[in-house]
């Protein structure tokens, strides 16, 4: 958790300006679909007595801020793209930047702010539910989960603050994908968001209980796997323009091959050559506001000899041209 360092104004967190968790969607009950330019964003909230499930995707071209109350909710995000930043008032900010899980509670006063930032493309499930839950939808009493949901559900003060955050594993990147996929129409039957909403969870559970079963009984050797794989990611980060191939990391974070495909996707979300192309791609996007810079300077600095092959990779990822991208930013 990094200090906060964003701080909301008090006028700015009006009524209005505030999303309050239990009147979510109610403005859009058939959900929500706009485009202008290169910006497009579709969003769905459906709701159950005891839980609301939100479908986000979208494309942003500048920065933008919004503020939810959560009330007595506890929101559980399966967050797959986008940078953005989790701002809790008064408690501290966090950043996001791989596929992730990250859960929040909070006293009823606490104000979420969330921070997305320019140029990055969305997409998110998240459910916001009661605290009674995993009893009537799952059959597990509170006392029955594991850490760290036992602790958010069951505080020991109603001001009590959490926030707890972890990689999607591949089950739950499944099942959030799998929702993202389905048409408008599929979601808003009753039936689908409950299944939905009782898989999620059940998958939560079980992750949460194999890492407590892992760390358990060899928590030392994940530690280090885990370290390993941090400074895997770290060098496609760095040394994004070479021509790194899955021997050289491998031998340089001191990992086999299987260890270091499968542990990455695990731990991250995407596979090594997924990462690899998201940072060359954002990297790319970022020196085209440059227009001293040629489009084939920019391939080769970014690891594409060829700059046709740099265009189609382009294309593929952000769904224009390289050229496209710097006239309709600039």
């Amino acid at each position: 958790m990094k200090n906060q360092s964003f701080f909301p104004k008090a006028s700015d967190m009006r009524p209005h300006n505030t999303v309050v968790v239990r009147t979510l969607g109610l403005e859009y009950p058939e959900g929500r679909f706009y485009r202008r330019g290169r910006e497009w964003q579709r969003q769905q909230v459906l709701r159950h007595d005891r839980f609301l499930l939100s479908v986000l995707e979208g494309y942003n071209t500048a920065s933008s801020v919004s503020y939810t109350h959560q009330e007595d909710y506890i929101k559980i995000n399966f967050w797959l793209g986008g940078k953005h930043t989790t701002v809790l008032d008064g408690f501290g900010q966090h950043d996001h930047d791989r596929p992730e899980v990250f859960m929040t509670a909070g006293p009823w006063e606490m104000i979420k702010v969330d921070l997305c930032n320019r140029d990055t493309q969305m997409a998110a499930v998240a459910v916001c539910l009661k605290r009674d839950f995993f009893p009537l939808h799952l059959g597990l009493e509170l006392d029955q989960l594991p850490e760290p949901l036992r602790g958010m559900l069951i505080p020991e003060e109603r001001s009590s603050y959490a926030f707890h955050r972890f990689a999607l594993s591949s089950d739950l990147l499944g099942a959030t994908r799998s929702i993202l996929a389905a048409p408008f129409a599929v979601r808003r039957e009753p039936v689908y968001i409950q299944a939905k909403a009782v898989e999620l969870m059940c998958l939560l559970v079980n992750h949460l209980q194999s890492d407590t079963r892992r760390n358990g009984q060899g928590g030392s050797s994940l530690i280090r796997r885990e370290s390993r794989l941090h400074q895997a990611r770290d060098l496609l980060t760095r040394q994004y323009a070479e021509d790194l191939t899955l021997e050289r990391i491998s031998r340089e974070v001191g990992l086999n091959k299987t260890a270091l495909t499968s542990g990455f996707r695990q731990l991250f979300g995407m596979s090594v050559f997924d990462w690899l192309q998201k940072v060359r791609m954002e990297r790319a996007y970022e020196m085209l506001q440059d227009e001293s810079d040629t489009i084939g300077r920019i391939a080769e600095s970014v690891g594409y000899p060829r700059s046709c092959n740099f265009s189609t990779a382009f294309h593929a990822y952000f769904g224009c041209t390289p050229q496209a991208a710097r006239k309709n930013r600039l």
